[in-house]
């Protein structure tokens, strides 16, 4: 795992709230390393079929489409209340 601040390693998970421009690189960071993590979210990626991910739930097809182990939750309060997270169990 690499990780300069040798923090990632010894993560048990990643939690991000508002990640705004990080929201992918995030994901991807638990998905190579196998970290579960949850990610309230927003949109700026590209799509699969090369275009901008331009809204909400593209964003979150997007994300899904990195691991198969990937799930949606929809939380129960008003507003961004969509959360993306995994286990890898």
């Amino acid at each position: 795992m690499d990780s300069k601040d040798k923090m990632l390693p010894n993560c048990t998970a990643i939690v991000a709230l508002h990640p705004d421009e990080a929201t992918g690189v995030i994901v991807q960071t638990a998905v190579q390393n196998k970290i579960p993590f949850g990610e309230m979210l927003f949109p700026e990626r590209k799509s699969r079929q090369g275009g901008l991910v331009s809204t909400y739930y593209e964003l979150i097809d997007w994300l899904v489409d990195l691991h198969p182990a990937i799930r949606v939750t929809t939380l129960p309060f008003e507003g961004a209340n969509i959360a993306v997270w995994a286990t890898f169990q």
